[in-house]
């Protein structure tokens, strides 16, 4: 109520009480008296605050800078000397300050003046001697006999009439050990015949305080025992209140009074090894634990401070166990199940954290951490209301405690209510200061309000509190990159990677991060924008190998197929993978990602992945458009806009794709060009969560295309100017997750198509009509040292077609699946890959039926930290699928498994590849492989005949990161393609045999102000030969037209792409230059028989296009 009344009294509020531990008094400006204060209460200019002994106070100055008070600290809020300026009088005591306010802040203490800008400091001002410390930024600290600057990781002394001096500073963290949270681990009873019968009455009245929460109140009870009286007992029950009011060094004293009264108390081991764990002195920590547990095998505390220990260590698993035998030990300690529902909690087991939970509540109702673990239960099932009301009630039993507080935040920050969450997740950092995964997610809120450099600030300090934890890293890594520093990024990605056991599985110790848009932020883009894509390749392939459900991995697949000719299939089948395995997210669904054969020129149309660079760290309700287009030579325009939004449990995205051209010159006198493509593309995409273990999408996409004859078959003249092909298709997918637990999912996917397409060749078309549906189904495993991927399909389609209008015979498709894939690392840095997979596929127009086993084999075996060997040997067959997805893995050990080929190709894969980086500034890497192919093709209409084919590939490559702006590559790839001649229709002149030598070198500039430029030359030489050409040893020229259709042709092609990232995250600029010297060449696109055309690799003309994206 006097919190309300308050807001009357002041006309210009100082500041808010935003919580208070023990006896914290106010004295109104004017009067003489004190009161105590209340939550929330307002603060007046010249209101005077002080806090008692064993107490502290936070409070939120009316500037947004967060104070932390420790007990015996008096501060008046001045009025200010100018209007411009907040002042604050420290009289004596201790603050740690948080302030992130553009206005100048000034305070005054008996022995100098500290002039603030922007930074996190500590003051302590004691009688004869005060001292600042400064975490972050800048603080001016001066008086009548000097001054001085202050930056980053610096202190000084200031002496009573003396002038300040700069100190070493050994552990910052030091000066603000009495504003951290030490867990409680004690759980103690009314009851317990721990203390002499003369002591009983004041043991009991102290316990029931310390049960309520009234720390100070069973303080001051047990204050009055003689310190003579003071058992050992005794001493470690005051000490775990005297960490709970932030007096770890008094409590530090209790306790090693207490091991000197009596050495083998395994309690003042368990509690020291707590204090260990929250100083981050992890290793002491583990060893105080095990040597608590050594002394006493039945003592439940010992168990509950190794659960911490192991925890800080990152093992959930072995800290559940910990947790498990002290239930054993001890069934009606409510400490214990509060842990132990936290612990559930962090491994995704939230019907067993609620058990957990209401137990402890039974046998604790006032325990402040059981209220917030059911807010984070709450808040995972996307119960925001439920969770508010419980966060606050945690917060009044315990206000000390951060973890409610960020579990308010969060709440908030998903209602879409950004700045009130992120003003709760300030006090919970200003209630922890140590705190690594507090400033984690306070960064990550920074970052949601494009308050970057705070964000960045806070990152860094995370890193600082937490070296070993990978979630600042990770979370930097993402925003320099949406910054234009990609080398940076790397850098921090880099590091996260290692520093969680070198895998590309990113989670913070407290595994909350139900949010997991951060996840769906695609870490591919980053190596996108350097170039490094066979990087890319080989860190993803190792990812999915130790963790097949990561739904970012396989969308950083997914986008890392973008510009590799012939990877369509298992391109668009990892983004299928992706949805659905994903969350809940307000990422945009782009319509034409989902389309396998655009024949769009590789980064020519709207078409880049890079709705995702916009993704948020936050999940929030919110609504977004993200809207990109292109314009550029020969008639090139198109556009792609997708708005999305997400609301509690459900999403939605709604978008719209365009691209014409006229294509490029053909040149052919007397003949249309030709060359022309028109796209339209419509798609709906909604997801909703019933509960965090069962999730449904829907999506719909309507689609139409028209185009001439594509092909680029050497000479670009070569070609049907007649050849016009019409396309409409209509799809309807539906798909389903449910997390059976949180090491199982399952989860299905059903399609439906109805396709049109006419083919036009002049004096001959054909009107082809099908319909039909896909079912597919998959179980995935996680265990540790192993995983398993089971799954099946089935496929029916119908078709119907008319030639030159008369019908043809109609035929009906079947198709049946199953395979199963193991990765198994039980040795040490290597991972084998065992599968197997059976198609079973029938065409009533034909009387032979295909059953097919297809083994698979491959390895990924860290001979060192920076060199890897990968090999494969597999099998595989070229199914029939409806848009080309299949949730069937596409890769074995980081060789791609399923090309473009034409349905019913079987095909084996031997491949070899060695990946090194000498530095962390320098890759490198080659690869041998070479596939076998059983082709069907038709010589005659009834009979399909199986041509062999034979393909080899050799690619190296060499990334060099000069510094953090520029950024070089070189690559050489040799692609060799032959077939017998004999299997090639009589007469057809197809080529029998294509050898492609590609040497491109980039170089990449970066610049943090979001300009970047990239420069790339590339050399080719291609050999075509056709199956007339009899002699094979004449060299032949391209130009020579009685064989322009094969030969020997080598051209150089100039790139260029200059282009701006917009602040805040609001959109990319580029202007792009394709073959800027003009170069006419000869080229075929690589393979012979593909399931649809090839988009065309390289244009014989020089092309500008100019692209816009912007996100709002």
């Amino acid at each position: 109520m006097r919190a309300t009344a308050s807001t009357a009294l002041c006309p210009v509020k100082a500041a808010r009480i935003v919580s208070f531990e023990g006896i914290v008094e106010l004295s109104r400006v004017g009067e003489q008296r004190w009161q105590r204060v209340e939550s929330n209460e307002e603060l007046c200019l010249g209101d005077m605050l002080r806090v008692r002994s064993h107490s502290r106070a936070s409070i939120r100055l009316s500037n947004d800078s967060m104070l932390r008070l420790d007990q015996k600290t008096t501060i008046t809020f001045a009025e200010p000397e100018d209007k411009k300026n907040t002042w604050l009088d420290l009289v004596k005591g201790k603050l740690h300050i948080i302030t992130r306010t553009p206005q100048p802040f000034k305070i005054r203490t008996p022995f100098f003046n500290a002039g603030v800008d922007g930074t996190e400091f500590y003051i302590g001002v004691e009688e004869d001697e005060a001292n600042v410390l400064v975490y972050e930024g800048k603080v001016a600290v001066s008086n009548d006999q000097g001054s001085l600057v202050l930056a980053d990781h610096e202190a000084a002394s200031i002496l009573k009439d003396q002038a300040p001096r700069k100190e070493g500073v050994i552990r910052p963290i030091d000066a603000v050990q009495w504003a951290l949270y030490y867990p409680t681990i004690i759980d103690y009873r009314p009851d317990e015949k721990i203390v002499a019968k003369s002591l009983q009455l004041i043991w009991r009245t102290s316990v029931e305080h310390y049960r309520r929460g009234r720390l100070i109140e069973a303080l001051s009870v047990l204050d009055q025992i003689d310190p003579q009286q003071l058992t050992t007992p005794l001493l470690i029950y005051r000490a775990e209140l005297l960490l709970s009011v932030g007096r770890v060094d008094e409590a530090k004293a209790n306790i090693e009074q207490a091991i000197q009264l009596q050495p083998g108390n395994n309690d003042g081991y368990a509690l020291q090894a707590v204090i260990a764990v929250v100083q981050n002195d992890k290793e002491s920590a583990l060893s105080l634990a095990n040597q608590a547990i050594e002394l006493d095998r039945t003592s439940p505390t010992a168990r509950l401070a190794l659960s911490y220990a192991k925890q800080a260590h990152f093992k959930i698993e072995e800290a559940l166990s910990a947790v498990e035998e002290a239930i054993r030990l001890d069934a009606k300690n409510a400490l214990v199940w509060a842990r132990l529902s936290e612990l559930h909690l962090s491994t995704g087991y939230l019907d067993r954290a609620l058990e957990a939970a209401q137990v402890a509540v039974s046998l604790n109702p006032n325990l402040g951490k059981t209220q917030t673990v059911l807010g984070f239960v709450h808040l995972l099932t996307t119960d925001t209301e439920k969770a508010k009301v419980v966060f606050t009630q945690a917060i009044q039993l315990d206000q000390a405690d951060p973890l409610p507080r960020l579990g308010l935040g969060l709440a908030l920050i998903r209602e879409g209510k950004l700045e009130a969450g992120r003003i709760e997740i300030e006090i919970a950092a200003s209630l922890d200061p140590a705190n690594s995964l507090l400033r984690s997610y306070l960064g990550k809120a920074y970052f949601e309000e494009k308050r970057y450099p705070l964000a960045s600030t806070q990152f860094d300090l995370a890193k600082e509190r937490d070296p070993n934890d990978p979630t600042p890293w990770f979370y930097d890594a993402i925003q320099q990159q949406t910054q234009n520093q990609p080398v940076e990024a790397l850098r921090d990605i880099q590091k996260s990677i290692q520093l969680n056991d070198n895998r590309a599985v990113y989670r913070s110790k407290l595994l909350l991060d139900q949010d997991q848009a951060a996840r769906g932020s695609s870490l591919a883009r980053i190596y996108d924008n350097l170039g490094f894509e066979k990087r890319a390749l080989m860190e993803t392939a190792r990812s999915l190998s130790l963790d097949p459900a990561n739904h970012s991995a396989h969308r950083f697949l997914s986008d890392a197929y973008v510009n590799i000719p012939r990877y369509e299939i298992a391109r668009v089948s990892e983004l299928l993978q992706a949805q659905l395995l994903q969350p809940v997210n307000i990422n945009p669904v782009q319509p034409h990602l989902a389309v396998a054969d655009l024949n769009i020129i590789t980064t020519s149309g709207p078409v880049i992945p890079g709705f995702n660079e916009f993704a948020p760290l936050m999940e929030r309700n919110r609504p977004q458009l993200v809207a990109s287009g292109i314009f550029g030579s020969n008639s090139t325009l198109g556009d792609e806009v997708v708005a999305s939004a997400v609301y509690d449990r459900a999403s939605v995205s709604l978008g719209q794709f365009h691209f014409d051209t006229n294509g490029f010159k053909r040149n052919k006198p007397g003949e249309a060009n030709n060359n022309d493509q028109t796209h339209n593309i419509y798609n709906a995409f909604m997801q909703y969560a019933f509960n965090p273990k069962f999730n449904v999408q829907v999506e719909l996409r309507t689609r139409a295309t028209e185009q001439g004859d594509l092909t680029l078959d050497f000479n670009p003249k070569n070609y049907d100017s007649s050849h016009r092909r019409k396309l409409s298709e209509e799809i309807a997918r539906i798909g389903a997750r449910y997390a059976l637990s949180p090491n199982q999912d399952l989860i299905f996917s059903g399609k439906y198509i109805d396709r049109s397409e006419i083919q036009n060749f002049g004096n001959f078309y054909t009107d082809l009509e099908n319909k039909g549906f896909q079912i597919e189904a998959q179980h995935i495993l996680r265990a540790k040292n192993f995983n398993s991927i089971i799954g099946g399909s089935g496929y029916r389609f119908d078709n119907n077609s008319l030639e030159n209008g008369i019908e043809k015979p109609s035929n009906e498709l079947e198709r049946e699946s199953a395979y199963i894939y193991t990765n198994t690392n039980f040795l040490p840095n290597i991972n084998a890959t065992l599968a197997l997979s059976y198609d079973s596929f029938s065409n009533t127009l034909f009387t032979e039926k295909v059953d097919k086993f297809n083994p698979k084999f491959g390895l990924q075996w860290n001979i060192t930290n920076s060199v890897r060997l990968r090999a494969t040997w597999l099998e595989a067959t070229k199914s029939h699928l409806i848009a080309q997805q299949s949730l069937e893995p596409t890769q074995v050990a980081g060789f791609n498994q399923f090309f473009d080929d034409i349905n019913g190709t079987r095909s084996r894969r031997m491949g070899v590849g060695l990946d090194t980086h000498f530095t962390n500034r320098l890759y490198s890497g080659i690869e041998i492989s070479e596939r076998k192919l059983e082709v069907p093709i038709r010589l005659d209409p009834t009979v399909e005949h199986l041509q062999k084919q034979n393909e080899q590939l050799y690619r190296a490559y060499l990334y060099w990161i000069f510094n953090s702006n520029w950024a070089i590559k070189g690559e050489m790839q040799f692609e060799k393609f032959n077939r017998n001649h004999q299997d090639i229709a009589m007469f057809s002149n197809d080529p029998d045999r294509i050898q492609t030598l590609s040497l491109p070198i980039t170089i990449n500039y970066f610049n943090p102000h979001g300009f970047f430029f990239n420069a790339s030359i590339n050399t080719v030489k291609q050999n075509l030969r056709r199956k007339h050409d009899f002699n094979d040893n004449q060299k032949r020229n391209p130009e020579n037209p009685i064989a322009a259709g094969s030969g020997i042709d080598t051209f150089f092609l100039l790139d260029s792409i200059i282009g701006y990232r917009f602040p805040n995250r609001r959109g990319i600029f580029t202007l792009e230059g394709r073959n800027l010297l003009n170069d006419k060449f000869f080229y075929r696109n690589i393979g012979f028989n593909t399931a649809e055309a090839i988009p065309t690799r390289y244009v014989p003309e020089r092309t500008f296009f100019v692209r816009l994206t912007l996100n709002f």
